[in-house]
């Protein structure tokens, strides 16, 4: 049931004309057969939805890591973020911090490990500011591109790259390859519990006008304190440091709510919940889902 549910939100919510004929074309090229529909909701649940959702077995790194260096102004935490040209998840979430002014885009909360290194950054926040602790969050996750050394997951990434660039996002393999992954236009600094949201897929932005979004959540508790609050990336060198790609958010935004309208959110979290704490898999085959995503993430 699900998976037709998928196939019908995809059809109203698809974030391009291209993705929305081509969910047409694979409900007309089934012919009205029902294991051939069943295949098509399940190829895009599986591929699709699956892509934006972090695995729980590698926590993200915390902005707070022990020991950072110290910097009396933003200009020195600059001028270091510059002296390292390499694309990485550390340098990602340098230039991550800088673009978005060290606050937690949904929340605007500082930092709280770049108020503790920098002087001229807790002057700037005032007296009592708001604060949490970061992480860097990608929009398409870290894992669809980085050490894909298993078959199958180098198989899975490849199918939901497909996807991807059949609904118009013909890029995407080439922009968001390999270490690709970790480029501006693809993270976000974002608030732990946000984070944890977000890539949830329980909450999503959608935009309302240029690099300006409006924060929508499946989570009526979130809904009601940060529900519609709006979202603006701005930069004064935006070569340097790109904002996150309208299109990227638009294919998440369109996934989290297919996830939400049918069903699929809470059962991808029931499965990556019971990989947590199932410790023996069924001899029935009643665990089938949790071990084939475990096999999918295993490193």
């Amino acid at each position: 049931m699900i998976a037709c549910r998928i196939l019908g939100n995809l059809i109203h919510l698809a974030p391009t004309d291209e993705a929305r004929s081509v969910v047409v074309r694979d409900i007309l090229s089934a012919g009205g057969d029902s294991e051939k529909m069943l295949d098509s909701g399940k190829r895009y649940f599986e591929h699709l939805l699956r892509i934006f959702k972090s695995n729980k077995g590698q926590v993200p790194t915390p902005s707070n890591h022990a020991s950072p260096p110290s910097f009396d102004t933003k200009v020195d935490m600059m001028t270091d973020l510059l002296d390292d040209a390499t694309l990485s998840h550390s340098t990602a979430k340098k230039r991550a911090l800088v673009r978005d002014r060290y606050r937690c885009v949904i929340t605007g909360d500082y930092d709280l490990a770049s108020l503790n290194k920098c002087p001229e950054l807790v002057e700037e926040a005032g007296p009592k500011p708001s604060w949490g602790v970061t992480e860097l969050c990608h929009i398409f996750s870290a894992l669809t591109s980085v050490n894909l050394e298993n078959g199958d997951k180098r198989i899975y990434a490849a199918t939901a790259y497909a996807i991807a660039e059949s609904f118009g996002y013909t890029t995407i393999q080439q922009d968001l390859n390999g270490e690709k992954i970790h480029r501006l236009e693809n993270v976000m600094t974002m608030r732990s519990d946000f984070h944890t949201l977000f890539h949830g897929l329980a909450l999503w932005l959608v935009q309302v006008g240029k690099d300006t979004y409006k924060v929508e959540t499946s989570n009526q508790v979130v809904n009601q304190s940060h529900g519609g609050r709006e979202v603006k990336f701005t930069m004064e060198n935006p070569e340097e440091l790109p904002v996150p790609s309208p299109q990227y958010l638009a294919l998440h935004a369109a996934c989290a709510k297919v996830a939400h309208l049918s069903g699929a959110a809470e059962y991808i979290e029931t499965i990556l919940r019971d990989a947590e704490e199932i410790p023996v898999l069924a001899a029935d085959g009643s665990s089938g889902e949790v071990l084939a995503h475990l096999l999918r993430h295993v490193e």
